[in-house]
């Protein structure tokens, strides 16, 4: 008798527990996707009314918009001079010409009883009528605020409008008010700029639910009530949704906003049969295609399930010989793909083991470049907050070879007056930045401070999520010494080009000086002499005391603007008016001007105009373009003596601008002049130009030099303005 093979139970075949896993799949699918429709429809109720309430707060926003550009405009014209003069012929001429730039049917003038005194619908002088209800006009004067009104029909046009108003103040005083009177046509753009369809309902209702505006029907309902079922949820809320019937009687969505500065309301209405129908469609179509999906999903299941088994099967060995990068010869396979993809298995072993020599090879050349350049190396991984650091990097920042590393050891080493920004550039990471490049400095436990450039780029998953951030960092002491030692250079360089303007100045100095002091002598030995006599007159001696004084204060403001002139300071920015700037260099170079026989000019902007700048340097730039002026009319045999200096506001900039009369500049020279050591004077250094030019790069300005027609040359500076340089 002989044995036989144990009998052991079959495992499940793939066909078997395919089917199985579909009937199993089948209920919990249809079951989710139920869900899934219920929240689907939801989802889209909501969403719908969401951006159709953005759409109400686009025209609520709009309007608002054109009643705040309006009272801007009847502010201006209400501060106007010819009202504080009653000069109402001519200010009706003036509102006259601009109605129709603000967008509004007219302008009219109130006094306080409500008689309206002018208006742009009537020729001046014109018989006009006096309002009987004014709420507006009262609430105007009794706050003297701007306000607006709701819409009523106007004793003028006898039409429905709306009327804007502001105060006219005199002495902190309403007096007057003048209002601006829109038609529901003007206002009407206002709903076809959104493009609705034509299907909706667009208005715009007042404070008492009256129709200022309407996309449809407007001349007829234009002033009307709503009804009271309109009225009662629009009361209740600022903003919100509910369903009602439309004045056409059509049931709708209607979606509100009411702005808080007009109190109007913004309503859209949109059908039902309108929302539901695109619902109800989607909704018959994601069931209709998920039955059929599970239903093919099944039968493609159960016929490839014997086929595919088979060469997953014979796949399984060459699958795992890929990790140890050993290919093996492939079993007999039943489909071209199955035989494609163990071709492609061993492909993967032979690729895998050169990779593997690759990256090795990469490694140690990356290792060793990062050595000879001392770059650190580090990676920072934001999900799991863990850092990886060269040891070129500790090295680097003073860690050593164990200590673990994290983002608070890293900032303690840099320079308090550097952490901020660091931190800053740092976080920038975590909300979008792709990659970052900053300079600070570091504090090590030796005490000195040590230079850092780092520079760094950031890896996003597939949502766009930051998950590691890998960069270097790079030792740059060295090149930052040199950069401070060359901008103290430059300090000293500007420095002495003041030192030699003072040199070209100090005759005209010297004069300027010796004023005071002569009179300080004289009214000196005038004292001595009255206080010889028997009975000096003390009140006389008072007055020369005085005198002497005064003189004293003058000769001390000369020598004070001298040493803030040429004193070796730091820039130090401050505000200063343009016209304090032009002031103190006119007091420098008076002296010179009149010894010189020349004549200086000011064509000055009247508007105050102030800059953010260090006065000293920019005293130097206009006494160097000025001297240099001065230098141009003397080099003429025959030349005017007057040299003009002009300011005006050029957008967000202040352009001064300093001619003369000179011989002018060679057209080939007009760029080379600003170049250093370049010069056409015969003892000049070639600096001065080129610290000028510096000096407005710095204020982040901009100088250049330009031929007159009529002969001589001008030199222009342009200087942002204060305002304009704010953040």
């Amino acid at each position: 008798m002989t044995d036989r093979p144990a009998q052991h139970s079959a495992p499940p075949s793939v066909r078997r527990v395919l089917t199985l896993l579909v009937a199993a799949c089948i209920v919990p699918i249809v079951l989710v996707l139920a869900v899934l429709i219920i929240n689907f429809y939801r989802q889209e109720e909501a969403r719908l009314v969401e951006n159709t309430l953005n759409h109400a707060r686009h025209v609520s926003a709009a309007a608002d918009r054109e009643v705040r550009s309006t009272q801007l405009a009847l502010q201006v014209l209400a501060s106007s001079y010819l009202l504080h003069e009653r000069d109402l012929r001519t200010f009706h001429a003036r509102i006259s010409a601009v109605v129709d730039k603000l967008h509004v049917d007219s302008i009219l003038l109130l006094d306080l009883d409500g008689r309206i005194l002018l208006s742009t619908l009537r020729p001046y002088g014109s018989a006009l009528p006096q309002l009987t209800d004014r709420p507006l006009l009262q609430r105007t004067r009794s706050t003297a605020m701007p306000g607006v009104s709701g819409i009523f029909t106007g004793p003028l046009v006898g039409q429905p409008i709306v009327t804007i108003a502001v105060p006219v103040i005199e002495n902190g005083k309403v007096v007057m008010s003048l209002n601006a009177t829109v038609t529901p046509a003007t206002l009407q753009p206002l709903l076809f700029e959104q493009k609705f369809p034509e299907s909706w309902r667009a208005g715009i209702v007042d404070q008492q639910f009256r129709i200022i505006t309407r996309s449809h029907d407007m001349a007829r309902l234009a002033g009307q009530q709503l009804p009271a079922e309109l009225r009662q949820p629009l009361s209740r809320e600022r903003e919100s949704a509910f369903d009602s019937y439309t004045l056409e009687g059509k049931r709708s969505l209607f979606v509100y906003h009411r702005s808080p500065q007009t109190g109007w309301t913004a309503i859209l209405g949109i059908p039902h049969d309108e929302l539901t129908a695109p619902l109800q469609r989607s909704l018959f179509w994601l069931i209709t295609l998920s039955v059929i999906a599970l239903a093919l999903g099944s039968t493609c299941a159960l016929w490839l399930a014997r086929r595919v088994t088979r060469s997953i099967q014979a796949l399984i060995a060459p699958a795992l010989a890929v990790g140890q990068a050993v290919p093996l010869p492939l079993p007999r396979l039943y489909f071209s793909e199955a035989r494609e993809l163990g071709q492609a298995l061993q492909i993967a072993a032979r690729d895998l083991q050169r990779a593997r020599a690759d990256s090795s090879e990469s490694e140690q050349r990356l290792a060793l470049a990062a050595r000879a350049a001392h770059l650190g190396i580090w990676t920072r991984d934001l999900r799991q907050q863990q850092i990886w650091v060269s040891q070129a990097w500790r090295e680097l920042f003073g860690f050593n070879a164990e200590q673990p590393i994290t983002l608070d050891d890293l900032l303690a080493r840099v320079h308090p007056a550097d952490r901020q920004h660091v931190q800053r550039t740092l976080d920038s990471t975590l909300y979008g930045a792709t990659r970052y490049d900053m300079e600070f400095r570091i504090e090590l436990a030796s005490g000195c401070q040590r230079w850092i450039s780092s520079h760094g780029s950031v890896e996003f998953d597939r949502h766009q999520r930051p998950t590691l951030v890998r960069g270097v960092s790079l030792d740059i002491t060295s090149r930052k010494q040199a950069e401070l030692d060359l901008q103290q250079k430059q300090k000293e360089v500007t420095h002495l080009a003041r030192v030699a303007m003072l040199g070209e100045l100090s005759g005209a100095l010297a004069h300027e000086l010796n004023q005071p002091l002569t009179a300080i002598l004289s009214n000196a030995q005038a004292a001595q002499r009255f206080l010889g006599q028997p009975a000096p007159d003390l009140a006389e001696v008072q007055e020369i005391l005085n005198d002497i004084a005064s003189e004293d204060q003058r000769a001390g403001a000369i020598i004070a603007r001298l040493r803030s002139l040429f004193g070796k300071h730091d820039a130090q920015r401050q505000r200063i008016s343009a016209q304090s700037l032009i002031d103190s260099v006119q007091h420098l170079i008076s002296n010179d001007l009149i010894h010189q026989r020349l004549t200086l000019r000011t064509e000055l902007c009247k508007e105050t105009l102030t800059l953010e700048a260090d006065p000293v340097q920019l005293q130097q730039v206009l006494l160097n373009l000025l001297m240099n002026a001065c230098d141009a009319q003397s080099q003429q045999i025959e030349h005017s003596n007057l040299i003009v200096l002009r300011s005006a506001r050029v957008g967000q900039t202040l352009q001064l601008s300093i001619s003369d009369s000179g011989g002018g500049i060679p057209a080939e020279a007009l760029e080379q002049i600003f170049t250093p050591f370049y010069t056409t004077k015969a003892r000049g250094m070639g600096l001065g130009l080129s610290i000028c030019r510096s000096i407005v790069d710095a204020h982040g300005g901009r100088l250049w030099a330009e031929n007159n027609s009529h002969g001589g040359a001008t030199f222009h500076l342009r200087l942002p303005l204060a305002e304009a340089a704010q953040p």
